[in-house]
């Protein structure tokens, strides 16, 4: 299949994502993020956002999970980005083609302010689904700011396996009776002991360091939207943020790897890709979301 579009470090084809998929080798990408269609039920000029009923939208999304499952290298990790209309059931079938061991987390971003909802709660929130090809095997690299945090190595309530007693440095770190439980792996501990990053407080330990903490809700001002919801009437002047692909690519690949969107849209993740100096292999059924993404990533150059 040719691409649409082609530099040495980017692809773009405009076809139906699983024709693509089919033809791409096992595991050759190291990063997938979807912006999946949220089967809303409108149409706009270049595409029908209406899937059927959830077990239609879900059969339909089905082949093309298991061929991103097999296209995903094996310390790989899978987004996939929807809403409430979906999420629930993406979960299931996500659960069910990767496996439960294999779901990290779910996302929260933020997406607006109230806009005076009066018949319901506000939906503000999208919501990002984190599954890993191998839960033992991943790449999930830490950030950093410029200020420390001090942060627990420990949380409460009594694991197996995880509240044994470890050594730093001499002193032997006992959560008996304390009904605690490790947040690191051995090897994890070991490490910050090395760089002596560990420190106690009231006998318990703590990382004491530059690296940034990131939850699963992200509401930071650069990840709202930043266009106006009522206003805007073309989909591809809707993209998702940058700062959304920028923290999902540093924390999930390292630089080089590929990186694959098969529901680019208006090609945020083309342009982020490039910039961090990642390979991506990108795909859209719209020949109009193919030039708006072509678009932005020349005016990179």
């Amino acid at each position: 299949m040719k691409p649409y579009y082609q530099t040495d470090e980017i692809d773009i084809y405009n076809c139906d994502n699983l024709a693509l998929l089919s033809r791409l080798e096992s595991e050759a990408v190291n990063l997938i993020y979807c912006d999946i269609l949220y089967n809303t039920g409108k149409s706009f000029d270049d595409y029908n956002d209406n899937l059927g009923s959830p077990q239609e939208a879900i059969e339909w999304y089905r082949p093309r999970f298991v061929e991103m499952k097999r296209v995903l290298a094996k310390d790989g990790s899978i987004l996939i980005h929807c809403n409430w209309r979906l999420d629930s059931y993406i979960r299931i079938l996500m659960d069910e083609i990767f496996g439960v061991a294999n779901f990290r987390n779910r996302i929260y971003r933020k997406h607006s302010q109230e806009r005076g909802f009066y018949k319901n709660f506000d939906s503000q929130v999208d919501i990002i689904l984190y599954y890993v090809k191998d839960p033992n095997n991943f790449v999930f690299n830490e950030l950093h700011s410029s200020k420390p945090a001090v942060v627990p190595l420990f949380e409460n309530g009594y694991i197996e396996g995880r509240s044994e007693f470890r050594w730093c440095e001499g002193q032997r770190i006992s959560f008996e009776g304390r009904n605690k439980h490790w947040l690191v792996s051995p090897d994890e501990f070991r490490t910050m002991i090395y760089n002596k990053e560990v420190k106690f407080i009231d006998g318990l330990p703590y990382r004491f360091s530059t690296v940034q903490p990131i939850g699963n809700l992200w509401a930071e001002d650069e990840m709202l939207d930043q266009y106006d919801r009522t206003m805007t009437a073309d989909a591809y002047d809707t993209p998702k943020p940058d700062a959304i692909l920028e923290r999902i690519i540093q924390m999930c690949t390292h630089p080089g790897d590929v990186v694959a969107d098969f529901f680019m849209g208006g090609g945020t993740t083309a342009v982020v890709t490039q910039k961090l100096g990642r390979t991506g292999i990108f795909c859209d059924i719209s020949k109009k979301a193919c030039d708006v993404a072509i678009s932005k990533l020349e005016e990179l150059e």
